[in-house]
């Protein structure tokens, strides 16, 4: 018997994209390592992306860490 997966809730759309196979492949066995799913990754890393860019546009930037944090002395 056929496994069934999540059914439709109509309230995300399904989207294509092309991604080189290995890659795909590793990010699902790091996703299932994690214990979440590859969309839960995707859509979190897609969101930090936008929210990035979003942040550029406002003239906020992301502060390197501190020289002091970077040396064991």
């Amino acid at each position: 018997m056929a496994k069934l997966g999540r059914p439709r809730t109509g309230v995300t759309p399904k989207q294509n994209v092309r991604v080189p196979q290995e890659l795909w492949d590793a990010a699902k066995a790091e996703a299932h390592l994690e214990g979440r799913s590859l969309a839960d990754v995707i859509n979190t890393d897609l969101n930090r992306y936008v929210a990035r860019r979003r942040r550029r546009e406002r003239g906020v930037f992301d502060q390197p860490p501190e020289a002091g944090n970077l040396s064991a002395s």
